[in-house]
């Protein structure tokens, strides 16, 4: 489908829901298609009570999944709003499109609330919703289990299929692509900014000349190829091997992605599009998403916006137009961990708009 149709995009419960609901199985009412995609979302609860959702003035309200994936929250969400509600979800991946709007269709039309999708990056959120009427939005960050577990996305080291690591393959360079052009230092950035990696320049070095090498043989590169390199550079932690390649390919697909400009652009834009009183509910699965949500949404907690160095406010102190309604982020319980091993890393933040 071309972008310019994808853009426009919308589902709602008189138009492609209704003819999802016509190839509706009992597999989609479970989030379930012959195994694959579905996942468990993660902090499930927390995320609805972060959003209020469970108050019954909510039902009619107006929300925002920022992060569709295999629609898991978006189930949720619909399940807690009546045919009053609105739910906006953007994801770019049309893969993840297309399932979640048949795991919604399973959703009765009489008490659906109208489902628009946006098929864009959200990013592009401040440019998709008006100003002042969003009730909640909810970020859950990062990749879907889907795109790890599905091989052939190059998102994973599982199998052996080469890099892409592209939330959309219709747009873009791939990691073959920018492996092939970037050189070490900027390669080095990427994994300290993006991973936190320990001797990154040393590894840089490594790939880039991989990239060279598998391009003057006229061969993608592979994630054995990354393994044997990451093994070379940390011969010391070849028990660790797997966590340190995993970093690594989550620095390059955040590169590739440009996944911090975008939370960081997304969020603010959310802050614009957030009632007074509204929810901004955020959940990160490492240390470098969550220092962007946290930095990102610390500026609009301050009241007073005057430089550091001013002895008096001149800006009037009236600026603040967030709030943290928990001060610590929220953790997943150790059953949950127990029960999907996904949570283990994940953190949730709460903020209202003021």
């Amino acid at each position: 489908m071309a972008n310019a149709d994808l853009r426009q995009v919308e589902l709602n419960t008189n138009e492609i829901l209704n003819a999802a609901r016509a190839e509706h199985s009992a597999a989609a009412t479970a989030g379930v298609e012959g195994g694959v995609f579905y996942h468990d979302p993660v902090m499930l609860c927390e995320c609805l009570e972060g959003l209020r959702l469970n108050e019954p003035a909510m039902k009619s309200g107006v929300f925002v999944d920022c992060t569709l994936g295999g629609g898991g929250h978006s189930y949720a969400i619909s399940n807690k709003l009546d045919a009053t509600g609105t739910l906006h979800a953007f994801d770019r991946d049309e893969e993840a499109v297309a399932f979640a709007t048949k795991r919604l269709a399973s959703i009765p039309a009489e008490r659906a609330p109208k489902f628009v999708v946006h098929p864009v990056p959200f990013a592009e959120l401040g440019n998709e919703i008006e100003a002042g009427s969003v009730d909640g939005i909810l970020y859950d960050l990062g990749i879907s289990s889907h795109q790890v577990d599905d091989s052939s996305r190059g998102f994973t080291f599982v199998g052996n299929n080469p890099l892409d690591l592209r939330m959309d393959r219709r747009e873009g360079v791939s990691a073959q692509e920018w492996l092939r052009k970037v050189d070490a230092d900027d390669l080095a950035d990427a994994l300290r900014r993006n991973a936190d990696m320990d001797r990154a320049f040393k590894l840089a070095s490594r790939i880039v000349e991989l990239a060279a090498g598998c391009a003057e043989e006229n061969r993608e590169i592979l994630p054995s190829d990354m393994k044997t390199v990451v093994e070379a550079v940390f011969p010391d932690k070849r028990r660790e091997a797997n966590g340190l390649l995993a970093r690594v390919f989550q620095a390059i697909r955040m590169e590739v992605n440009g996944e911090l400009a975008q939370i960081e652009t997304s969020l603010r834009a959310a802050v614009d599009c957030l009632k007074v009183g509204g929810r901004l509910v955020v959940m990160s699965y490492h240390s470098v998403e969550d220092r962007c949500v946290k930095d990102t949404c610390a500026e609009f907690e301050k009241a007073c916006i005057c430089p550091e160095n001013l002895p008096v406010c001149m800006c009037g102190g009236n600026h603040q137009r967030l709030k943290k309604v928990n001060r610590k982020p929220i953790l997943p319980s150790a059953d949950e961990i127990n029960k999907n091993s996904r949570a283990r890393s994940a953190k949730l933040r709460v903020y209202e708009r003021v």
